[in-house]
């Protein structure tokens, strides 16, 4: 822990009295919470970001619309709007957000809504035509107002929530305790090697779950990322990453944890000029004309610029989409016997509703 941290603990216990008073009025029914009428999965962490929470979203999302008419709703974070917008064909990352937007374009059979109100936005989906026969809410652990029917915790793999500290010392925005809410526990950005059957994967997988173990009884599974290796342009065109060896990349991400996806492309060999800004960066006219000119400048004609699925949400409508732009998918992976964990939860709290 860095000194600033440690100066900061003292601090902590303030936090929790406010965030757990919150919590237990809630569970003491003293705050009324809505219940929706269809079944209803939360993807959600105790900390305050960067678990794989819309990448999670969608993998659930994708199961569950196999089967049923499934809706994703998000408070839509970053977005310029207010109240309930249901996403279609024109949305942009200003209207619904750039996390959304990503949901939206990668599963277009599914129904995408934002609304900062989650009751009022899961009442104004079942009012549409087709109303949906699932909801997932995307990051809505601690929105405790609605009262789901299941909860998928994610916490990663390089900072579990059983190793971490309440804010504002650490990244906690509760306390551990509350990980009993989750029916389901995701660790996140688990690397590769720890995912196999050899003794040292098992005995890192044994020590996680017997931490977690002491906060909830639900199941404990391990995800990792797979990046895709075609890269999509913003009018359709493809490239593949061996393709791209021997350009000049440059790589701009506005995300929480961009360093696996530079390690990934590094280990493929391709050399980057990483442009690293905030998670949800809203990009000045004056940073655009910058990256455009400098990109522009370079003595090559072998360059594109390479982005993330949320980034290019809000880049595609930029000056840059004038530029050979492409954006990277980045899909949850896991092993057979987790994902059927997962497909079990869900359909445990579908047939049980």
């Amino acid at each position: 822990m860095s000194y600033l941290r440690l100066l900061l603990l003292p601090l902590c216990p303030l936090w929790a009295l406010i965030s757990q008073t919150r919590t237990e009025l809630y569970m003491a029914k003293v705050l009324r919470r809505f219940v929706p009428p269809v079944p209803t999965f939360v993807v959600g962490n105790l900390s305050t970001g960067g678990t794989g929470k819309s990448p999670h979203t969608a993998f659930l999302a994708n199961l569950l619309s196999q089967k049923y008419r499934t809706a994703i709703l998000s408070r839509g974070y970053g977005r310029k709007t207010k109240g309930f917008i249901l996403a279609d064909n024109s949305s942009t990352a200003i209207q619904i957000g750039d996390e959304p937007l990503m949901l939206h374009r990668e599963l277009p059979h599914a129904t995408l809504a934002v609304c900062e109100n989650r009751a009022l936005g899961i009442q104004k989906l079942l009012s549409q035509h087709e109303k949906p026969q699932v909801i997932v809410m995307d990051d809505a652990y601690q929105h405790l107002r609605v009262k789901a029917q299941c909860y998928f915790l994610l916490t990663r793999f390089d900072r579990p929530f059983f190793a971490d500290y309440l804010l504002p010392a650490g990244s906690l925005r509760e306390l551990r305790l509350n990980a009993q809410r989750a029916q389901c526990v995701i660790v996140t950005k688990t690397p590769e090697h720890f995912l196999s059957d050899t003794s040292e994967a098992i005995s890192m997988q044994k020590k996680y779950k017997r931490q977690i173990s002491r906060y909830t009884h639900a199941p404990v599974i391990f995800s990792s990322y797979r990046y895709d290796n075609t890269l999509k342009g913003t009018s359709g065109q493809k490239i593949s990453l061996e393709e791209i060896k021997d350009y000049h990349v440059t790589l701009i991400t506005g995300i929480a944890q961009p360093k696996p996806l530079v390690e990934y492309l590094q280990n493929k060999y391709i050399k980057v000029k990483h442009l690293n800004f905030q998670d949800h960066h809203t990009f000045t006219e004056g940073e655009l004309m910058k990256i455009k000119n400098d990109f522009l400048n370079l003595p090559t004609e072998k360059k594109i610029i390479l982005t993330t699925e949320k980034d290019m949400a809000r880049l595609s409508d930029t000056e840059l989409s004038e530029l050979p732009l492409f954006s990277i998918s980045i899909k949850v992976q896991m092993d057979e016997k987790s994902q059927q964990t997962v497909i079990q939860t869900l359909n445990t709290y579908i047939e049980n509703k």
